[in-house]
């Protein structure tokens, strides 16, 4: 089955800071893309929310669900925060049920980071 992921996030996303390599639900990889979701891509579905993660200490990490209508399991999923001023920490995303996108913030180091309250958004691709 062939991947339709990777034509619009090249195209239809305005690149932001940093890297990140992604891996689909139907597997492959989207390696060096720049994270930061700014626009949305044709077709595609969205939502935002106001997330405080709070203090996440090392080691461990911080999730919430947003509700992104529309969203099926099996759809490929990205979100940003607009306050992880920090790269050590990593945002993934994943549709977790129908309508719902869980996002973990997770902190690798040996310290606890705690980031500001913002906004979070969710972009989700329907793989179907």
């Amino acid at each position: 089955m062939a991947l339709v992921y990777e034509k619009a996030i090249e195209q239809d996303l305005n690149i932001g800071v940093g890297t990140a390599s992604v891996t689909s639900p139907g597997g492959g990889s989207l390696s060096g893309y720049q994270i930061g979701i700014h626009s949305l891509a044709v077709g595609q579905i969205s939502a935002t929310a106001t997330w405080a993660p709070g203090a996440i200490t090392a080691g461990s990490y911080s999730s919430t669900t947003i509700t992104v209508t529309g969203a099926a399991v099996g759809d490929f999923a990205l979100a940003e925060h607009d306050k992880m001023l920090t790269n050590a920490l990593m945002i993934s995303a994943h549709v977790s049920a129908v309508n719902t996108v869980t996002v973990l913030i997770f902190n690798p180091t040996t310290a606890s980071i705690t980031p500001a309250s913002g906004t979070l958004r969710a972009l989700v691709f329907a793989s179907r």
